[in-house]
């Protein structure tokens, strides 16, 4: 292995930063979806109704996901694999984010 190669893969295994981090991430939506219907007892047409919220959700968050921090996308795709794999959780998380960071808090003793 070249030596920035290997400066590389240290880099990524030490930060956790993903390779593909650029790439707007790929979940099992059919799988979630199934499991969010079967919750509500395999209703045909709550899986209909999340597989269409997680399309629009994909839909508006991969034009834009190379262009947001790098800290949010992680952070974000953490807490949407968290729930099982869902854009709609990664956009909300995405809007949460980017809305935080516009409005930063101060601490005045």
């Amino acid at each position: 292995m070249s030596r920035v190669g290997f400066i590389s893969l240290v880099y990524f295994a030490c930060f956790g930063i993903p390779a593909q981090a650029q790439t707007i991430p790929r979940y099992d939506v059919a799988s979630y979806c199934q499991q969010v219907a079967d919750v509500s007892g395999g209703s045909a047409m709550i899986r209909n109704g999340c597989m269409d919220m997680e399309q629009q959700a994909y839909d508006v968050l991969k034009p834009v996901w190379s262009q947001l921090s790098g800290t949010s996308r992680n952070y974000c795709d953490e807490v949407a694999r968290v729930s099982g794999g869902s854009y709609s959780i990664l956009q909300g998380c995405i809007e949460m984010e980017t809305d935080a960071a516009r409005s930063p808090r101060s601490f005045e003793y």
